[in-house]
């Protein structure tokens, strides 16, 4: 985990930025318009949209941040790239790699999830927001490696974050039941 902080450590301050600017901003909304955080359901809404919003911001800073790979290198052949690493990369390089790619998705799936209770469209966006930023991969002069791999073990990411959003309501459901919602 270490060589992804220092992989990533430049757009952290960044992150941190836009998610102060982007809670003052939606709580001075909320304030304005008299929306009042009042209850459980409120406040877990607002959240999931903070952490959506953060969610995505934190994926296109991630695998938008230019690189210094030359070429523009394009794999389209499913899990060629992990075989490949299996047999050549380091162990941590391959859990690196395949983890941090599942890892990224799973919180934009689970807010998503809070938000619209749709598991197959939470899937869809996922796998659409993937395939969007392999396409910006390909087309920005950033040095990004443009894979099929990515796509899927985004897309396994999302599908996770969506069954943990089912677990989640499934437990909201049981503590309104047993307490009232209080």
């Amino acid at each position: 985990m270490g060589i992804l902080f220092e992989a990533f450590q430049p757009v952290i301050p960044v992150f941190v930025v836009i998610f102060m600017l982007i809670t003052v901003i939606t709580l001075m909304i909320n304030v304005k318009h008299g929306y009042q955080l009042d209850s459980i359901s409120k406040r877990i809404k607002y959240l999931s949209i903070i952490g959506l919003t953060m969610s995505i911001v934190g994926i296109l800073l991630v695998t938008l941040m230019p690189t210094s790979n030359d070429s523009d290198i394009v794999e389209l052949t499913p899990f060629l790239s992990i075989r490949e690493m299996w047999y050549y990369a380091t162990t941590e390089a391959l859990i690196n790699s395949v983890l941090m790619n599942i890892v990224l998705f799973v919180p934009a799936g689970f807010f998503l999830y809070i938000i619209i209770r749709k598991e197959l469209l939470t899937t869809i966006f996922c796998l659409t927001l993937s395939i969007f930023i392999e396409t910006m991969q390909f087309l920005l002069p950033i040095g990004r490696i443009t894979n099929i791999d990515d796509i899927i073990l985004n897309s396994i990411g999302g599908v996770a974050g969506t069954l943990l959003g089912v677990v989640f309501i499934k437990f909201k459901n049981v503590y309104y039941l047993l307490f009232g919602g209080k």
